[in-house]
């Protein structure tokens, strides 16, 4: 295994952690939201714990399966996810001091460490890895130039 798999690995671990942090603080906002009056509210932090949610499952998903082979479509997309979730959260809840600093400055130091490992995995891996990765999945390269014209190969070879 080469070191930027390690580091990928290692960023993919770091945002699965984010996201079990997440799973937790969508249980605590929806049992604060289950003890309010019915009204908009209420409305809103059940929102906001179904918000938390899903930024979970999404950040678990891409990085148990793309963030973990060091992927660049699973860097970007836990990129904007984790980032838009935490953003939002330091903003509005850690900043003001609605929360204490700790433990809830964990969700992002967490983002962080996975955001700086998975960029360096992208960072330091082979271009053989980048080739072969694009080849695995989008089935092109051998079949193409078996079966298609020599024009159509001469094409195939630039990608």
């Amino acid at each position: 295994m080469s070191t930027s798999d390690t580091i990928s690995k290692i960023g993919a671990v770091s945002y699965i952690i984010w996201a079990c942090l997440h799973l937790l603080a969508a249980y605590s906002v929806y049992v604060l939201g289950r003890s309010l009056d019915s009204s908009m509210v209420q409305g809103r932090v059940l929102q906001d714990a179904w918000n938390l949610l899903f930024f979970s499952i999404i950040a678990i998903s891409v990085a148990a399966t793309l963030n973990w082979r060091n992927s660049v479509w699973g860097y970007w997309i836990n990129f904007a996810t984790v980032g838009i979730a935490d953003t939002g959260f330091i903003f509005f809840v850690l900043v003001p001091g609605y929360t204490p600093v700790w433990p809830s400055i964990l969700g992002p130091v967490f983002w962080v460490l996975a955001t700086i490992f998975s960029t360096i995995a992208l960072l330091t891996r082979t271009k053989d890895a980048t080739r072969t990765f694009t080849s695995e999945n989008t089935g092109s390269s051998d079949l193409a130039t078996t079966t298609a014209s020599p024009r159509l190969s001469s094409l195939s070879a630039r990608f």
